[in-house]
Formats: C-alpha cells, sequence, structure tokens
C-alpha cells in the first residue's frame, strides 16, 4: 500500500478506537458521551491530523510536503475518524438504553436554543424548538458527523498549509 493512503489508514483507524473508547468511559463514568465527545473531537482531530501529515512529510516523503497531499492525508483521517465513529455510535446507541443520554441531549440543545432565541423570528424558533423536542436517536450522530467533517476540514486546511515544504533548487 502506498504511503499517502498507508499512513493516514493508520492515524484514522487509531483515532476512532480512541473516540470509541472514550465513549465507553465517559459512559461508564456518568457522563453523557453525545455532549462530551464534541469538546473531546476538537483535542482528537488536531493530533491526529498533525501528527499524520508530519509522518508522511518527514518519514516517507523525504520531508516535502505538497498542499495536496497534506490535504489527502488530513482527508482519511478525518473521514476515517467521523465515518467509523459515526457508524460506532448508530450500532451502540441502537443496542443500549439511550432515554437517559438523549434527554440530556435534547434538554442542552433546547437550552441553547432558547439562550439564542432572540436571533430567530418566533416562527422559526418554534419550529426549532419542535424539531429538537422530537429528536431521534440518528439526529446526534448525524450532528457529530456533520460537525467532525467540517472540524476536520478546516483543520486540514490550516495544518496542510503550515506543514507545507517544497524541494530546495
Amino acid at each position: 500500500m502506498k504511503p499517502l493512503f498507508q499512513v493516514p489508514l493508520k492515524f484514522g483507524l487509531i483515532g476512532a478506537g480512541i473516540k470509541i473508547l472514550m465513549f465507553f468511559v465517559l459512559l461508564w463514568t456518568d457522563a453523557n458521551p453525545l455532549l462530551e465527545m464534541q469538546v473531546f473531537n476538537l483535542i482528537i482531530l488536531p493530533v491526529f491530523i498533525f501528527f499524520g501529515i508530519k509522518e508522511f512529510r518527514d518519514t516517507f516523503n523525504q520531508g516535502i510536503l505538497s498542499f495536496s497531499e497534506g490535504m489527502t492525508i488530513g482527508l482519511i483521517i478525518y473521514l476515517l475518524i467521523g465515518l467509523l465513529y459515526g457508524a460506532f455510535l448508530a450500532g451502540a446507541l441502537n443496542i443500549i438504553d439511550t432515554s437517559v443520554i438523549m434527554e440530556e441531549y435534547i434538554a442542552t440543545n433546547l437550552q441553547k436554543l432558547e439562550e439564542s432565541r432572540s436571533q430567530f423570528g418566533q416562527k422559526e424558533f418554534e419550529e426549532s424548538y419542535r424539531e429538537n423536542q422530537n429528536s431521534s436517536i440518528y439526529v446526534p450522530i448525524k450532528d457529530i458527523i456533520i460537525r467532525t467533517l467540517l472540524i476536520g476540514f478546516l483543520l486540514t486546511s490550516l495544518l496542510s498549509t503550515v506543514l507545507r515544504k517544497q524541494p530546495k533548487k
């Protein structure tokens, strides 16, 4: 397998494994993993994207990295982390009792919606409030995947630019 795919595959699988492990740790400590993993996501993604790009550049590419190589590596890493964790959540939330977790998730979302009430019109607020009250377990899964992909894209763009090195002429 080419290093351009081997390195991000390794970092993506390890990152997804750590997120899955943290889900169980948070569940075991009676914290809500749907809420707490949002913060943990901000730690996992930059670390794994940075070290994945850096390992490819320094170990396999003689210290040279183009922007497109960095973007490819980062894309594979954050896609693997987001999609594997999302698939795990879909399975786990269908197996375990999610009533308490979902109640806390919905209550937190409704509280955030109430705090930002002035930014909405009355009709939009009521519609959003109703949608949040009737959330299924797939809403947080979709939310987590989308946030992972957006944050991953922004971080990959930044880190690909920062870590880019051209050959000396």
